[in-house]
């Protein structure tokens, strides 16, 4: 993931950003291990609706990731000095974190005074137990530009032999 994809923040900002996802991984983990029913809303200050876990995104790849930047959260948490606003790895720490969450409570998480148009493209997500015939993440007619961007996450659990899964094809422009 682009580092630039989490925006820069400094300070305070950033120190809520980081204890925030901290806190949402937290509370997805201990839903994950059972400690807190799945179903069980989570309430959010700032927020205008409670958080709620979808338990099909909680793949063992997934949680595997979420489980890491937790603990490197950690460390950011008990040193706060380290925290710097032009550290490209704690940014990209950052997004990939945000990204997994995002897409375990279906929902985006933005920071700061970020809006829709600082995440500019298109964002697909499919899962399927098994394949036959064709998945497409995206397909656009053109290409991508610099200000574009696009991601896809795709899962299959099978893919048979007249199955096919294609991310992105791409034959226009995105951004």
């Amino acid at each position: 993931m682009d580092p630039l994809a989490f925006p820069a923040l400094a300070g305070t900002l950033l120190t809520e950003a980081v204890r925030f996802l901290f806190d949402r991984a937290s509370a997805v983990l201990d839903r994950r291990a059972g400690r807190v029913p799945v179903t069980e809303p989570e309430e959010v200050p700032g927020q205008t609706q409670p958080l709620l876990v979808r338990a099909p995104a909680l793949t063992g790849e997934r949680v595997a990731r979420i489980t890491g930047a937790h603990g490197a959260l950690r460390v950011y948490l008990s040193r706060p000095h380290f925290l710097q606003s032009d550290d490209a790895e704690l940014r990209e720490l950052l997004g990939c974190l945000r990204r997994d969450l995002e897409e375990v409570y279906g929902r985006r998480l933005p920071f700061g005074d970020e809006t829709a148009a600082d995440r500019p493209g298109v964002e697909v997500s499919q899962r399927t137990d098994s394949l036959h015939g064709k998945q497409v993440g995206m397909r656009v007619g053109g290409d991508i530009t610099e200000r574009g961007r696009a991601r896809v996450d795709q899962e299959a659990g099978t893919i048979e032999a007249t199955g096919e899964q294609v991310g992105i094809d791409v034959e226009g422009t995105i951004g």
